[in-house]
């Protein structure tokens, strides 16, 4: 019982930017968990991710790791969502701050599952390497859409393992 009013206490949740996503997802992306969205194809999904992208690259000031399968990673939409909820610092230095904003995200396109756990080995790697020096500064990692990885390998006879440990890398992280 202290543990679930601790972790209802002490909730660390990044806001994905909009109000109405944040709320059902009681506060937002929670930290350290893994988030799916479902959804029909060209539902928002991939916006969503953008949107969570641009939002704590902007207002947390944390870094993004953005895994593309699908080439869907848009550099200009992460720039229309920051420009949308403009404040006064970004009027008058707009170009200094969209590009510190656009330096939090790190885009890797990944098309299969063996460079997905290749990248995902190496961002484990590197954060453990910051983690060290007291110097962590990834916040949130998105994997655009992991089902185009799967469903191969799922589809053909492959077995749960690599399912599993793709699960097992991502909640590390």
């Amino acid at each position: 019982m202290e543990l679930l009013e601790d972790a209802q206490l002490n909730k660390h949740v990044l806001s994905t930017g909009c109000e109405g996503i944040d709320l059902l997802l009681q506060g937002g992306l929670r930290m350290g968990q893994l988030t799916e969205l479902v959804g029909a194809s060209s539902s928002g999904k991939t916006q969503v991710c953008l949107l969570a992208t641009s939002n704590v690259a902007k207002k947390h000031m944390d870094g993004v790791v953005y895994l593309d399968t699908g080439n869907s990673f848009s550099p200009q939409r992460v720039i229309d969502f920051i420009r949308q909820n403009p404040d006064p610092a970004i009027d008058q230095a707009k170009h200094r701050i969209l590009q510190k904003v656009m330096n939090r995200i790190l885009c890797h396109s990944v098309f299969d599952i063996f460079t997905m756990f290749d990248v995902l080995h190496q961002l484990e790697v590197n954060l453990r390497s910051q983690m060290q020096k007291g110097d962590c500064q990834v916040r949130l990692l998105i994997v655009d859409s992991i089902s185009s990885l799967v469903t191969p390998i799922l589809g053909g006879g492959g077995s749960q393992g690599d399912k599993s440990h793709c699960g097992w890398r991502g909640r590390y992280l």
